[in-house]
């Protein structure tokens, strides 16, 4: 039974610490000074954010919705006077190269700073960052494909189907040079 609970207590003292930072900080991340990523923030930490960070606009991956987490982001981005875009995707799904070059021209076009944010800011997130840093930063792939992390949450070995947020980036990737040879 001892031996049960050296296992125990620690692990429980990890997940409250987690739910603690997901919960306090929104998994929120620095990318660039135009652009950061998080989880869904709260009525709390999101105005906070919004005035530190003098934020002008919030990607919503989740989508439009009629819950009250969607209706409290609304109502902050507008007495804020920022810019709320909804483009919604789903983690299990795979996207291909129109839908994510359609990603990354909301990306590209959204007034700066801008916070890019899905539920628990892991794989959708991941995604987007990933797209950003690849085709707006111009950075190599390679450096693009750090913001699919565990560091973020996004750890498709304990759930597969996250690594269709991989796949939608890599072929990304793919067509992005295909075009550029092209031209």
């Amino acid at each position: 039974m001892k031996k049960i609970k050296k296992i125990i207590y620690p692990i429980s003292l990890l997940g409250v610490l987690i739910w603690a930072y997901i919960n306090l900080y929104g998994n929120f991340h620095k990318i660039d000074n135009d652009v950061y990523r998080s989880g869904q923030l709260n009525s709390v930490n999101m105005p906070i954010y919004i005035h530190t960070l003098h934020l002008k606009s919030i990607l919503n991956l989740r989508g439009k919705s009629p819950d009250a987490w969607y209706l409290m982001e609304k109502q902050i981005a507008q007495e804020n006077n920022v810019s709320l875009l909804s483009f919604k995707i789903s983690s299990r799904d795979y996207y291909d190269f129109n839908q994510t070059s359609a990603l990354v021209s909301i990306i590209k076009n959204a007034p700066k700073p801008l916070l890019i944010h899905c539920l628990g800011g892991a794989d959708r997130t991941s995604l987007a960052s990933a797209l950003y840093v690849y085709s707006v930063k111009h950075a190599p792939e390679s450096i693009a494909k750090e913001q699919l992390s565990w560091y973020y949450g996004h750890v498709p070995i304990i759930r597969p189907y996250v690594t269709a947020m991989d796949k939608s980036f890599e072929n990304f990737v793919h067509h992005s040079q295909l075009k550029n040879i092209q031209e």
